[in-house]
């Protein structure tokens, strides 16, 4: 349990690594501005930890209720709403701009990380197929 925990702890601060770039690049496309890394990466990191409890909370009650047995891979499309709306919030209160215009730069951060592993699949599909 502890291994579990101490990985996820460092897999979000690096998935929070990247996704602050991320987040750079898609406010600067946005709202034309330049934020620091430390800025970017503290909103995402905070995202992701309420994500992360709001998740478990959502899993701690669907599992006790056995809404999802034999569906666990459905839990990541009921969260992705919340997950959505609680990024644009804080988004907008970290970046001092409208709910709105934090929620034009979430889909611009999707945007940037669906292209980003379209780019990765085809690279690895490429080496495995050329490899092989």
């Amino acid at each position: 349990m502890i291994e579990l925990i101490v990985s996820q702890i460092i897999s979000t601060a690096i998935g929070s690594s990247i996704a602050a770039i991320i987040l750079r690049a898609a406010a600067k496309w946005v709202i034309k501005e330049d934020i620091s890394f430390g800025d970017a990466y503290i909103t995402v990191f905070l995202s992701s930890i309420i994500c992360a409890v709001l998740g478990f909370i959502i899993g701690l009650v669907v599992g006790a209720v056995g809404l999802y047995e034999g569906n666990e891979s459905l839990l990541p499309l009921v969260i992705l709403p919340f997950a959505f709306l609680i990024q644009s919030g804080i988004i907008s209160s970290r970046l001092s701009t409208s709910f709105k215009t934090a929620c034009i730069i979430t889909l611009v951060m999707i945007a940037i990380a669906i292209g980003i592993a379209i780019i990765v699949s085809g690279i690895i599909f490429l080496v495995l197929h050329f490899t092989s």
